[in-house]
Parts: structure tokens; C-alpha cells; sequence
């Protein structure tokens, strides 16, 4: 296509120019495009269409002037008002209804009992449970916990002789040593694992490695020690009706039997411990465990429902509100299912839901004009303060609900009631006084830069330009243009 000598001028003139060092050739070949489609893609499709009818016609720039006004974009859609602080309230246990305080429309404090059930037959249960945790905390009871670790002590000490006796104080020494070393070096192995460059750690465990040598070499010895010497010794046993002496030596069954006997004497000695622990205030590991223990923790339990139970006859508001609605009288027999909702009515939310198309168009914070139905004449101000992150059903259809706050309200003489409908234009931006054109006069030169045509003398002359929000059909202008500007929107045929 051949490009129109009026365009070929003109493009001349503009690599000329400042403009064009800089923006440089990449924009302004863009810019180029468009002003061969603009112009010159006229005047070829004039000529071919000529051809083609055999009509002579006639081209002529469409032109329109850069204007001064306002421009809003809004998303709008439907609300209704609601309660963003609500509370269904019911007791906590079940109950004759003796009083209530508080009647449908009443306004009422955070803490304020609104209604009371009978509450004999769950006193008895707090007084019986609150009885038998003292009983199990008392001082006596602390003494006796305080005896059993002592007898617990005691019994372990017998075991432990018991087991030294049949294997040798030395060999059960040296067992303890193994035994007290291989736990060591496992601690030392875990910290290790958290602290890999930890050189002292690393010192504490070569320590521990090599005492453990030493101490299983002890061990060993101990017990070649017990087979040649300590057996004879201490088993030696005189037949008088042979008349000769034999070795008694204690069988392996035996040993197993004492060694379990230290092992239940450590727990029985633990558990006692932990009880006593308790008792006297101090605290203990989660995972002890102890039927005396069991059943401390089993008494406090007890006390604690019971407490809760007996606070339950009460029902207390626990926000500052309006009462919505009493379903219960006098003489009830009611329980945990809701007989009282409460309101916060200080402040006035809407529950809004727009088109899926508008998604784009919304976020939190944005301005938002409220108009209710039954006050038509009224407009009220407000924000979006909450956005659902996924779309909402509404009636089979994909909705983006969103939470409005009134802003402008006078508490004193606001008095819709709840569930009140509403028209809402969510003002996703707003020029004031602002330079618009129509959008068709704007063309995009690449690299989020933007052209328009300017007429200067009957010619089109290219100008670059800023722009701030847009809509379908006009376009802010801040910056390249001045009102009465006459700006190109294209082309119009005349025949």
C-alpha cells in the first residue's frame, strides 16, 4: 500500500524532531501504524471500495473537542443490611426457665444476664464435686502422698540390695555405669544433630565414647570376678547328708525376677512422687501418669464441668447489642438450643453482591453510594471493607459478594430495620473537572504510551499523551491536552 505523500511529510518531519529521539524508533513506529490506519488506511479502502462500486466519494477526518468534566467508574449491584456482630444464645444445660430480664427491642450490655433456669440440681453436683477435690487435696491427703514416696523409697532400696546381692554390688555398679553412659552419648548424638559445628559438644561425646569403653571393660571384668570368686563366696551351700559343699548359684530366673522388682519399684516410687509433686504446688511432666495421679486429675475435671454447668443457668449477653428475639417463656424447659439472639446495631453493614464482571472493579477500601429502597430520596456513603475470595452462588447464578460499611450515619435516627434492601454503586474511580475525549480518539503506541491526533491548520499532528481511569466510552487525559483541543476520532465516507 502506498503511504499518502500529506503522511509521508509529516513522518518526515516527526524523525525530525525531539520527540522522536526520545521515544526512539520502536514507539514511534507504532505510532506510525496508527497513523497509516488512521489516514492512509482510509484512503486505501476508498480506493478499493471505488474500484469496486464505481461511486465516487469523498474522505473527511472525523474530529470532536477535548472537554472538560466528570468521570466515575462504578460497579453496581444489590445489599441488604446486616449485623456483623450477632450471637444466638442458649444455656449450657437444660433447665426450667424461672427469669427474664430482657425483652425483644431492648438495647443490653456485654455481661448483662438476660434470663436464669433452675439451678438446684446442678448446685448439688458443684458442691459434691468441689467436696471430694478437697477431700483429695487436703492435709492429710498431702501426707499420705508424702508417706507413699517414702515407703516407695524404701521397697526400691530392697529391690536394688536384692538385685546387687544376686549379681554382685560391683557388676550391678557397672551396670548402671553402661547403662547411664549409653543414655548420655544418645543425648549428646541429638543435640549434636542440632548443633553439627558445636565443638564442645563434640569434645562431651568423644569423652562420653571412651568412658563407655572403659566402664563395659569394668562391667566385664566385674563379672569374670563373679563366676571365679564372688559365687563361692556368698553361694556355697554345705550338704549334710553328703557331706560336701556345692555352689547355689542364683539361676537366671532369679536374677529376672529381682531385675523386674527394681523396675516396678522405680515406677511404683515415680508415680508417688507425682502425686506428691502436685499436691505440694509443683509442677510436672505431661506424660506422668499414676492411678493417684488419674484420679486427682479426674476430680478436677469433675469440678470444672460443674462449675461450667452451674454457669450455664445463667444466660449472660456476651456483646453490646439489641435484642433480636426471645423464643422461650417462663416455666420453659429449655437447654442448649438458642432461645435469645443479640444484635450489634451500632454499626451499619450491607451484605453486597455484584456481577461476576465486575471482579476487576472492586477491592477493599473503594468509595461505595448507598441508596435504600424504602428511602429513595436518600443517598448514603460508605467503603468496602470485606471481599470474599471466591465467587458466591446467589439464585443459581456466580455473584463476588462483598461487605459494605456505612460511614455517614446518624446513629440517633438510623433506624432501619435488618434485612432492609438497598441499591450500591461501588466508585472504583472518579475525575473531577477532568479533560476527557472519547475512547476511539485514543490510540495505544506501545510500552504503555499513548497518541492522540491533534488538528492543528485542518492537519492531523500527532501528540503524546497521559491518561488516568477509562470507562467504555471516555478516557481522562492528565497529561498533552487542553480543553478545546479538536482532536481526530478517524475517519468518516461521504458519497
Amino acid at each position: 500500500m502506498k503511504i499518502p505523500s500529506k503522511i509521508k511529510a509529516i513522518l518526515e518531519k516527526v524523525e525530525e524532531s525531539r520527540l522522536f529521539k526520545k521515544f526512539g524508533k520502536k514507539t514511534w513506529w507504532g505510532i506510525v501504524l496508527v497513523l497509516i490506519l488512521a489516514v492512509g488506511g482510509g484512503a486505501a479502502y476508498f480506493q478499493m471500495n471505488t474500484a469496486k462500486t464505481q461511486t465516487a466519494a469523498a474522505e473527511t477526518l472525523q474530529t470532536t473537542v477535548a472537554r472538560k468534566s466528570d468521570l466515575v467508574i462504578y460497579a453496581s449491584g444489590t445489599g441488604t443490611l446486616i449485623s456483623m456482630d450477632e450471637v444466638d444464645l442458649g444455656f449450657k444445660t437444660s433447665g426450667q426457665v424461672l427469669k427474664i430480664n430482657a425483652e425483644v427491642g431492648n438495647v443490653v450490655g456485654k455481661g448483662d444476664v438476660l434470663a436464669i433456669i433452675d439451678d438446684s440440681s446442678v448446685r448439688v453436683q458443684y458442691t459434691q464435686a468441689k467436696r471430694n477435690l478437697l477431700e483429695l487435696t487436703s492435709p492429710a491427703a498431702i501426707a499420705t502422698a508424702q508417706e507413699a514416696v517414702a515407703a516407695a523409697q524404701s521397697s526400691l532400696a530392697t529391690a536394688q540390695n536384692q538385685l546387687a546381692y544376686l549379681i554382685s554390688p560391683a557388676v550391678y555398679r557397672w551396670e548402671l555405669e553402661v547403662a547411664e553412659s549409653k543414655q548420655e552419648i544418645t543425648n549428646l548424638q541429638a543435640a549434636l544433630e542440632e548443633s553439627p559445628t558445636d565443638t564442645d559438644l563434640k569434645e562431651k561425646l568423644k569423652k562420653a565414647e571412651a568412658y563407655l569403653d572403659f566402664a563395659e571393660d569394668e562391667l566385664k571384668g566385674n563379672w569374670y570376678y563373679y563366676d571365679e570368686n564372688y559365687l563361692p563366696n556368698n553361694f556355697t551351700v554345705w550338704d549334710k547328708t553328703s557331706g560336701t559343699k556345692y555352689i547355689a548359684a542364683p539361676t537366671d530366673a532369679d536374677i529376672a525376677e529381682s531385675r523386674a522388682g527394681v523396675t516396678q519399684a522405680e515406677a511404683t516410687l515415680q508415680e508417688a512422687e507425682y502425686l506428691y509433686a502436685v499436691l505440694t504446688g509443683a509442677e510436672i511432666p505431661a506424660d506422668a501418669t499414676g492411678t493417684g495421679l488419674s484420679e486427682l486429675e479426674q476430680a478436677q475435671l469433675d469440678l470444672k464441668e460443674a462449675e461450667s454447668a452451674l454457669e450455664g443457668t445463667t444466660l449472660v449477653s456476651p456483646i453490646n447489642g439489641t435484642v433480636m428475639s426471645i423464643d422461650m417463656s417462663i416455666g420453659d424447659t429449655v437447654g442448649a438450643t438458642a432461645v435469645i439472639t443479640v444484635a450489634d446495631l451500632s454499626q451499619q453493614y450491607l451484605e453486597v453482591f455484584l456481577d461476576e464482571s465486575d471482579w476487576a472493579s472492586i477491592q477493599v477500601g473503594y468509595p461505595t453510594e448507598v441508596i435504600f429502597d424504602i428511602l429513595p430520596d436518600s443517598t448514603f456513603t460508605g467503603s468496602v471493607t470485606q471481599i470474599d475470595p471466591g465467587l458466591y452462588t446467589e439464585s443459581g447464578s456466580s455473584v463476588v459478594r462483598a461487605i459494605v460499611q456505612l460511614t455517614n450515619v446518624d446513629q440517633a435516627n438510623f433506624n432501619l430495620p435488618l434485612g432492609t434492601s438497598a441499591a450500591v454503586d461501588v466508585i472504583g474511580g472518579k475525575a473531577t473537572n477532568a479533560i476527557l475525549i472519547p475512547i476511539e480518539a485514543l490510540h495505544d503506541a506501545g510500552n504503555g504510551k499513548y497518541a492522540v491526533f491533534v488538528m492543528t491548520n485542518g492537519n492531523p499532528r500527532l501528540q503524546m499523551v497521559e491518561i488516568g481511569i477509562q470507562d467504555l466510552t471516555s478516557v481522562e487525559i492528565t497529561s498533552g491536552l487542553k480543553q478545546g483541543d479538536v482532536i481526530s476520532t478517524g475517519i468518516a465516507e461521504t458519497q
